[in-house]
């Protein structure tokens, strides 16, 4: 199943030097015992002291390592085994090397050096992470969370509707800094989903920092269990237009949007308006299976693995909606699935798409164990719309731009058209796309 939701740079300051030199001091060691003739100058008056380079540096004869070095060390990680082997044997605070904690530093780091947000170490305590959440029903506060941009932590992409998350006053784009008092900002998705999950009726308590804002909040939210229905569908006031707002992508979701289609048309709609923002993704099969509802033939998306290799999803006979006029919202914090998605609807021509610029998450991610029982959460791949456009970091261009913040202004997008200038726009481009097809048909 696949989803479309310290250690430092070493600084070896003066090591170049110390080697550049070690050479010259040790074959002076040697002629001075070669040369040495007098009884005194035995082995002890040899070893009276290490020999002091210029600038202070310290030339000795390098030790056998502790521990044996493995019979196979892969190119450019033997600076790691050589690290370790130094640290246990020279160390001074030796009651502070526990092999454990410095193999999870080396990993962590090693992770952090691709500057990839996706990609993270998952600590054994948070390696069993549950994916019900997927399947519609899940316990919780009912919020969505994502990488934030800058690789700090995690954001809010937003809280669903008629949770417990929703009812405190969580918001899109919040940004949790920390969990129970625990400082957040350096934890992965599947950390902080882990942190913020627990048993229903318990309380939990985010630090969050909304948008605009500098000032820290405490929010205490009792958790529940999640029962989301992944589609909602309304008419819209005033018009023969259906709107379909897909909030994630479940195993239920095709299904759901299939009916829902059908009982808008039934009930008059000639038109779709297919509301996207704010969500953040899911399952890849569902984000196929509802492009296929509104498509023919051809890509959905392809991916592209480590090695190179391409994998195409293609679009699925027997979609119902192939004719319908369809207008697509979405917002900055559509992501993943939702982007898939539209860039499908968009590359086609099947879509005009009203909004902002999108997550930009396009990426494969699958999570691998570790022998410590904890795993590495990693990016295996990209992926790309059906005309070859990458989704990961630049996201996908509405064709119409209009900026609008829902929470800003207390709209509820699950349930309100009324001051929503990205559905007047949705409306109004129906409108043209439907006398269009009279005009030409007439």
């Amino acid at each position: 199943m696949k989803f479309i939701s310290r250690f430092g740079s070493l600084k070896p300051a003066g090591s170049l030097k110390i080697l550049s030199v070690l050479p010259i001091a040790l074959a002076v060691m040697l002629i001075a015992m070669g040369c040495s003739s007098n009884e005194g100058d035995g082995p002890a008056s040899r070893n009276e002291g290490p020999v002091v380079l210029s600038g202070g540096s310290v030339a000795t004869a390098t030790p056998l390592p502790i521990a044996d070095q493995p019979a196979e060390v892969p190119d450019g990680l033997q600076i790691v085994w050589e690290a370790y082997s130094i640290l246990v044997r020279e160390y001074v605070a030796r009651e502070k090397i526990d092999p454990d904690v410095l193999a999870e530093a080396a990993v962590i780091g090693m992770l952090d050096a691709l500057e990839d947000r996706y990609t993270s170490y998952i600590s054994p305590k948070t390696f069993q992470i549950d994916q019900a959440g997927f399947q519609g029903k899940f316990g919780g506060i009912g919020a969505q969370v994502e990488a934030a941009p800058d690789r700090k932590g995690v954001i809010i992409t937003r809280p669903l509707p008629n949770t417990p998350a929703e009812k405190a006053g969580i918001k899109a784009g919040d940004r949790i800094l920390a969990v129970d008092g625990e400082d957040a900002t350096g934890w992965s998705v599947l950390e902080a989903v882990n942190k913020i999950r627990g048993e229903n009726g318990t309380p939990v308590v985010l630090t969050v920092e909304h948008v605009g804002s500098l000032d820290p909040v405490d929010i205490t939210i009792i958790r529940g269990t999640i029962e989301q229905t992944s589609v909602i569908i309304r008419q819209v006031s005033d018009t023969t237009y259906g709107r379909i707002r897909i909030s994630q992508f479940t195993a239920e979701t095709a299904r759901e949007v299939r009916q829902g289609v059908q009982e808008l048309i039934d009930d008059g709609a000639t038109g779709i308006i297919l509301d996207l923002r704010g969500n953040p993704g899911g399952l890849l099969t569902a984000t196929v299976d509802v492009a296929s509802e509104f498509l023919t033939e051809g890509l959905v998306t392809y991916e592209v693995n480590s090695r190179g290799s391409r994998q195409d999803w293609v679009v699925k006979k027997g979609g119902k909606f192939p004719e319908i006029p369809l207008v697509t919202l979405v917002d900055n914090f559509s992501a993943s699935g939702s982007e898939v998605l539209t860039g499908a609807l968009q590359d086609h021509g099947r879509t005009v798409v009203i909004g902002t610029n999108t997550f930009g998450k396009g990426s494969v991610n699958l999570l691998r164990g570790l022998s410590n029982g904890g795993g590495v959460y990693l990016t295996i791949g990209r992926w790309f719309t059906p005309n070859g456009r990458l989704i990961e970091e630049i996201g996908i261009d509405p064709d119409v731009v209009i900026e609008f913040d829902l929470d800003a202004v207390g709209i509820n997008p699950q349930t309100s058209e009324g001051g929503d200038p990205q559905i007047e726009a949705a409306v109004k481009q129906l409108d043209f796309q439907i006398a269009t097809l009279a005009s030409s048909h007439g």
